[in-house]
């Protein structure tokens, strides 16, 4: 069985052959973009031996009307990022190199972060991850909510056109990182309203666009993952470790695929390799065989050899 009809069968509830094992993490800022970053996620991906290729996204999404977002009222005034801006081309680029090299023998989804993160993590201008509770849009989102969510649409808009641009070039589908149904920030009505609603636009562009795996990652800590049932994806990811719900309990909430049982900042960091094949086997043990794939709750962020995500692949196989 490839990795192609693996990946499929497990979205589908199928028997496999072995439980598909997928992981990611982010590179250098030098490989961001460009041939740099093919390059890169080409040697992570056959040095990992992981069944898909996650193409990370760390470059930033650029203000268009408005130079840098420092109250609601500047919402209004954005525009649209180009969809033939030099930045997407660049990636687009990158993306078909990485699938003319192995697009034939793995499914390739590309990392969105949700209208929500990205409106948060741009507002200076520049990509700015050091408000990682959200504080700034939740602010203005309370403030103003009209004048806040009609930034979020456009930037939805905007990333949507993206999502569907990456999957015509043969994308499986994308990596929809998420954030905003962290308990105690919004409730239900507000969530859906400004949040689950333009998380949608871009979900449901890529799926018209032809997408066949969609990945959704719900990131953070004590989230409310009803927040996402009917969502249009195949696999979710999330960290139990965080005080989350399991992968079992979970799976039944939303009715979809799960990836994930190993702590991202865990043995696969700093165990050995009897360690992280332990808790793969257990992840397994709990989690079954079908409409499961291993992996980590988030981004493994600590710089570690990749061979060591084979060792809990082989792990969960044996």
């Amino acid at each position: 069985m490839d990795r192609i009809e693996r990946v499929r069968r497990a979205i589908a509830g199928l028997e496999v052959d072995r439980v598909p094992a997928g992981f990611w993490t982010h590179f250098a800022p030098e490989a961001v973009n460009g041939r740099a970053m093919a390059e890169a996620h080409l040697d992570f991906y056959r040095r990992s031996g992981t069944d898909f290729v996650k193409v990370m996204n760390d470059n930033p999404y650029r203000l268009v009307g408005v130079e840098r977002i420092d109250r609601p009222a500047d919402w209004r005034r954005l525009r649209p990022e180009p969809r033939g801006s030099r930045g997407r081309r660049a990636y687009l680029g990158a993306l078909r190199q990485i699938l003319d090299a192995v697009g034939h023998e793995a499914p390739v989804i590309v990392t969105v972060f949700n209208p929500f993160a990205t409106a948060n993590d741009n507002r200076s201008g520049a990509l700015d991850f050091s408000d990682l509770a959200f504080s700034g849009i939740s602010a203005h989102l309370k403030e103003d909510p009209d004048a806040t969510s009609a930034g979020l649409r456009v930037i939805a808009e905007s990333l949507a056109l993206f999502a569907a641009d990456c999957v015509a070039a043969g994308a499986a589908g994308i990596f929809f990182s998420a954030n905003g149904a962290a308990r105690g920030l919004f409730d239900a009505e507000e969530f859906d309203r400004h949040i689950g609603s333009t998380d949608r636009m871009v979900l449901e562009a890529a799926r018209a666009a032809g997408a066949t795996f969609n990945l959704l990652h719900v990131c953070g800590a004590d989230q409310r993952l009803e927040a996402y049932v009917g969502y249009p994806v195949d696999v979710v990811n999330w960290a139990p470790q965080m005080g989350n719900p399991s992968l079992v309990e979970g799976r039944a909430l939303l009715g979809k695929a799960v990836l994930g049982g190993l702590d991202q900042s865990g043995a696969l960091t700093c165990g050995s390799r009897p360690d992280i094949e332990a808790e793969a086997r257990a992840a397994v043990a709990a989690a079954g065989t079908r409409s499961f794939m291993l992996g980590a709750g988030c981004a493994v962020t600590a710089e570690v050899d990749p061979e060591v995500f084979t060792w809990a692949r082989d792990a969960a196989a044996a």
